[in-house]
């Protein structure tokens, strides 16, 4: 089971064994986290008794920072990491259950930059000879019109275009709009606008397309997404 999840800072104790409580109690196996807010020496405090290994690339104790976590007992051997000084990727190259994989967690700016995904991708090591599971906050919608409650009509963004069309030729779907085609649910609530939106996904190598049985948002609890 992979899940991902924006944190919104974890620093605090508390509410950080809420997180670590609820992702051990959802059984996640593989776990994307965004907006950690921990430095690099204090990435430790993302391990748990039921965690094998931790990826973490930081940023400052304030903003950003990405982490994989891994489930003991799942048999996944890393062979390569590329971590982001700015805390808003990290890349792992490795194996899972003996099937060569790349897994990437993105924390997407919150204004339209085309060209920080653009970069990311190109930094994505042999993507025809690995499969992608790409997963994290984009910070934008896929679909406009799908994606977010407002009624009001909106430009789709350039960043959305480019990663539509990345979508496309690296041959990798947005796995909960496969399952639910024509579906509207959200992951993410803006009080300044009061509206909601879905900029969290999983977009994974369509070759994995057949192995998935279900794809789904959990409530919004503890962060605001």
């Amino acid at each position: 089971t992979f899940c991902s999840w924006n944190v919104k800072g974890i620093n605090e104790p508390i509410k950080r064994g809420k997180v670590l409580a609820q992702l051990n109690r959802i059984q996640a196996d593989i776990i994307y986290l965004q907006e950690t807010h921990l430095k690099k020496e204090a990435q430790y405090r993302l391990t748990a008794n039921w965690i094998s290994r931790v990826y973490h690339s930081s940023f400052t104790h304030k903003s950003r920072g990405v982490a994989i976590l891994i489930r003991k007992g799942i048999q996944f051997k890393h062979s390569s990491i590329i971590e982001d000084p700015e805390g808003r990727y990290i890349i792992v190259t490795g194996e899972l259950y003996s099937k060569k994989v790349v897994l990437m967690n993105i924390y997407g700016p919150n204004f339209d930059n085309p060209l920080f995904f653009k970069k990311i991708f190109n930094t994505i090591p042999t993507v025809t000879q690995n499969n992608l599971i790409i997963g994290g906050d984009l910070n934008c919608t896929l679909d406009n019109y799908l994606d977010r409650s407002s009624i009001k009509r909106k430009v789709i963004s350039r960043s959305s275009e480019f990663i539509n069309s990345f979508i496309k030729s690296a041959n990798v779907k947005d796995i909960w709009r496969n399952v639910n085609p024509n579906g509207r649910e959200y992951s993410f609530y803006s009080p300044v606008f009061g509206t909601y939106s879905r900029i969290d996904y999983f977009l994974i190598d369509s070759k994995f397309v057949p192995f998935t049985y279900d794809s789904k948002y959990h409530n919004i609890i503890i962060s605001d997404h």
